[in-house]
């Protein structure tokens, strides 16, 4: 292309159509100087044109393309691994299968195949990550979007790919962005099991990314320590949750009231400021988490269910006969109370003010940092032996080599105790005569008598009587 530059910078007037028809033929793609040449001369416009044309080419080709721009990791180097889980992860031979899948919905195929437990660990062991975290640590390092990370935390099929969603979350987010992606879900109600160890304990997804946010510790392994100002503000949204979730139980069993439009409400800001308004819309798209929209002060706004209430209207004010005065004035001093149990009904009622819900969580958090109830230090880890005794799901041969391999000492202490039961039995005189023979048979193997040598006991009486004959012949 340099030569036919210039050629038109030496050219003519008339002979400048020619070369300019010419330079608005694309050249080849592989020629980088040539495109720099050719962008220059053409128009902007179709510059453009070009780059699209380019792309719809590159995705044919089967580039992998994003819908959203890439989510940002804080740590593209650790990911915020600490270094022990980091190296177990490397050296694990699932991980090192992973490393062939290079595409994000191949990962998402692995995890409803094989994930089956929320915990770090698989297995009962400390030193054998879970198929989890090897489907997270691989994801991380093949980098998510914003939206692919959003099919994670929304996923229909398996609890444990959402619980994957929220790890990269907060393995990979900063600590200021924390509350704005995991917030909304800390009101999920959908309920999995989070373990394998303990079957039958079922916590729901909010309650999980809530444990995510407040705690320091995840099964065997620290997650990423949040600054003491991020985590205040933190502990602010938490603090109502407890109280959310109570009055989303409730308001749906009366969810036919909120799908009236026009029905009088209050709806709880996040600042814990109350304001009135009516239901425009229930909005059910996501059955785990129901949500109301409330026309209040001229606006539409979004609230969770949870944080709902139907507006009481302004009950007539009973006149009292005077004949039944001092029959209601005596029945009025017993304590009026709401409901059966003694519980406010949330769906009409306000429940605790933040300021209250917010010290009792940090008192809380003050108990659990001093271990009042004495379960909540860390359990001392697993060793490598214990580790092998462990029952798994393996085979019977298996199984059999790992006892003999493992039991064999305590098997020799039993026989050896069973010998010494057996011993005990016996009557003192058999075992005194045992004992007296043995020491007899060693004592002439190795003392100074010879064996051959025999006692005046021992002797026949004809060999007394020979040499009697011969001491007095």
């Amino acid at each position: 292309m340099a030569p036919v530059v210039s050629s038109v910078l030496v050219c003519g007037a008339g002979r400048r159509s020619h070369f300019s028809q010419f330079l608005r033929q694309p050249p080849p793609a592989a020629q980088k100087v040539g495109h720099e040449v050719y962008y220059s001369a053409i128009d902007p416009a179709q510059k453009k044109d070009d780059k699209k044309s380019e792309k719809k080419e590159d995705e044919a080709l089967g580039v992998r393309m994003r819908g959203a721009e890439a989510f940002e990791i804080t740590n593209k180097q650790t990911y915020n691994f600490n270094s022990m889980l980091r190296d177990q992860i490397l050296k694990n031979t699932y991980f090192k299968t992973l490393v062939k899948i290079d595409t994000f919905e191949g990962i998402m195929d692995e995890m409803y195949q094989y994930v089956e437990t929320a915990e770090t660990y698989g297995g009962g062991s400390t030193t054998v990550p879970s198929s989890l975290f090897c489907c997270l640590y691989r994801l991380f390092t093949i980098g998510l979007s914003y939206d692919e990370l959003n099919l994670l935390c929304e996923s229909k099929d398996w609890p444990y790919i959402r619980c994957c969603g929220f790890l990269y979350i907060r393995f990979g987010c900063a600590p200021e962005k924390l509350w704005d992606l995991l917030g909304e879900y800390c009101v999920d109600d959908e309920e999995f099991e989070p373990s394998k160890s303990t079957p039958g304990f079922t916590v729901t997804i909010g309650e999980y990314v809530e444990s995510l946010l407040m705690d320091e510790r995840y099964y065997y392994s620290t997650l990423p320590r949040i600054p003491m100002g991020v985590k205040k503000k933190i502990e602010e949204k938490v603090a109502p949750l407890g109280q959310y979730r109570k009055r989303a139980a409730q308001n749906k069993s009366t969810l036919h009231l909120f799908k009236e439009p026009g029905t009088a409400v209050e709806a709880c800001r996040d600042n814990g400021v109350w304001v009135q308004g009516a239901v425009v819309q229930v909005i059910e798209s996501i059955s785990t988490r129901i949500s109301v929209r409330v026309l209040a002060n001229g606006k539409e706004e979004v609230y969770h269910l949870g944080r709902v209430i139907l507006r009481a209207k302004a009950a007539p004010i009973p006149v009292a006969e005077p004949e039944s005065e001092e029959r209601d004035r005596s029945r009025s001093r017993s304590p009026k109370r709401e409901g059966r149990s003694g519980s406010p009904d949330l769906t009409r009622n306000r429940g605790q003010s933040l300021d209250e819900m917010l010290e009792e969580l940090r008192a809380k958090q003050r108990e659990r940092a001093v271990c009042s109830t004495g379960k909540d230090y860390a359990r001392k880890p697993i060793g490598f032996m214990s580790g092998l005794a462990m029952k798994r799901d393996v085979g019977q041969a298996s199984t059999r080599l790992r006892e003999e391999e493992t039991y064999a000492p305590r098997q020799v202490e039993h026989r050896k105790q069973m010998a010494e039961e057996l011993n005990l039995g016996r009557p003192e005189t058999e075992r005194d005569r045992e004992q007296q023979l043995l020491k007899q048979q060693l004592f002439e193997k190795y003392g100074n008598i010879n064996p051959r040598a025999v006692t005046k006991e021992q002797q026949p009486a004809d060999f007394e009587e020979d040499s009697a004959r011969l001491r007095l012949g």
